[in-house]
């Protein structure tokens, strides 16, 4: 039988230490990784939700949706588009309302839709309620009145359904439209001549 010395048992216990406090590095390695992953994950899923929610992306997706709700209540209800006019005479086509199945699934399709619309527009009611959405449209903002975006005011030269005309943010001579969703700021035109002739006057004295 081989004599085991106590160098040998002392290097046994040795290197079982040294294992031993691989093993555990390796595992606190591994959680901190785990728990990093899991800090992204969060932060990744934070950024979309802020995205998927921001004021401007839940207005856009109301007009979408209603847009596509339009479109399929016409399916159901037959339509007649204008093809093109030649020699006064008007040339159509005739879409006769959807049918069977066809009717069927664009039914289920509208109210899956309409639960969506009422979803996203209780939400931008809550975002107008608490500030952090604005509600402009061509029902509060007129022709002269200052429309502010991006932190920069612009003068208001025309008044559209979904936008109003603004001069081009690059400067030039050309105009560029601006939705009422990503409007931040209104001034009207009477409180922007109060302002100047209060300037001017206080320059005056």
């Amino acid at each position: 039988m081989r004599h085991v010395d106590s160098g040998e048992h002392s290097e046994s216990r040795h290197r079982g230490a040294i294992d031993k406090a691989h093993r555990a590095t390796g595992k606190a390695i591994a959680a901190t990784d785990a728990a990093k992953d899991a800090r992204n994950r969060a932060a990744a899923a934070a950024v979309t939700t802020r995205a998927r929610y921001s004021p401007v992306t839940v207005a856009n997706r109301i007009d979408k949706l209603t847009a596509e709700q339009r479109k399929d209540q016409r399916l159901l209800d037959g339509f007649e588009r204008t093809l093109f006019v030649q020699n006064g005479i008007r040339r159509t086509e005739k879409t006769t309302p959807a049918q069977g199945a066809h009717r069927e699934k664009i039914t289920q399709r509208m109210a899956e839709r309409a639960d969506q619309i009422a979803y996203w527009e209780k939400t931008r009611a809550e975002q107008i309620a608490d500030g952090s959405a604005t509600n402009y449209g061509p029902d509060t903002i007129t022709k002269g009145d200052a429309v502010a975006w991006r932190g920069t005011w612009y003068p208001v030269k025309r008044v559209n359904k979904k936008t109003v005309t603004i001069p081009s943010i690059v400067g030039g001579s050309w105009t560029d439209t601006m939705p009422y969703t990503e409007i931040t700021g209104h001034k009207k035109a009477a409180d922007l001549m109060a302002t100047n002739s209060t300037e001017q006057e206080a320059v005056g004295e």
